[in-house]
């Protein structure tokens, strides 16, 4: 599987056989961030906010007839690809302040990925069990309007992935509204865990390939 990122919480999965998978296109103005029109055979979206939502950026399919858009709970088998969509909620008062968010798991390639979207709960041990083993797990550390850095250390604990990748965090030419949330420093300054090496944009991760103890992977746009 190669993995590329294109900024705040949006990823590229890309199979062996070409299978193109985007994760929260955003709205540039949203984000600070260009973000070009770019096409895919599937999109996930995992709330309706517009940093997470640009669904109308991608404007074709690459190996399949159609662009498939999930933004609803529920597990899908697409070319191929293994998708399960699981709610959880923005807040820690069931959305009723941000409303609901989903989770994604995707495996392809033999590869597990989990999007947390803008996860604002702490995942309950069902949940947690119905993920199961995950190999790259990505997950917001802005704060604020989500898990704070403490909270997604822990997380990071009990789901004990391979590879963490930290998404979701305050840049340079963001809106106003970012102020007061999290930069990525900020995670590295809280985090306990190994950083894998030098930022890269793009990676092709395969079974042979994951470490044995988890790694914080640090991804540029």
């Amino acid at each position: 599987m190669e993995i590329t990122y294109l900024g705040h919480s949006c990823f590229r999965l890309k199979s062996k056989e070409g299978m193109v998978v985007i994760m929260d296109p955003f709205h540039s103005e949203k984000v600070g961030l260009p973000f070009p029109k770019d096409v895919a055979d599937i999109v996930t979206v995992s709330h309706g906010h517009a940093d997470h939502n640009a669904v109308e950026l991608i404007t074709g399919p690459v190996t399949r007839s159609s662009t498939f858009v999930i933004d609803k709970e529920g597990e899908y088998e697409i070319g191929g690809v293994e998708i399960t969509a699981t709610k959880t909620y923005h807040d820690k008062v069931e959305g009723a302040e941000r409303g609901k968010n989903i989770v994604f798991g995707i495996r392809m390639d033999g590869i597990s990925v989990l999007h947390l979207g803008d996860l604002g709960q702490k995942l309950t041990e069902a949940q947690i069990e119905k993920i199961g083993s995950v190999d790259v797990l990505m997950v917001g550390v802005s704060g604020k309007i989500a898990l704070e850095i403490d909270e997604v250390m822990d997380l990071i604990k009990d789901i004990s992935p391979s590879y963490v990748i930290p998404m979701h965090y305050k840049i340079p030419g963001m809106p106003d509204s970012w102020k007061d949330r999290n930069s990525l420093q900020d995670f590295l300054d809280k985090n306990k865990f190994l950083v894998a090496g030098e930022p890269v944009h793009k990676i092709k991760v395969d079974e042979g390939s994951l470490p044995d103890d988890t790694q914080v992977l640090i991804m540029n746009a």
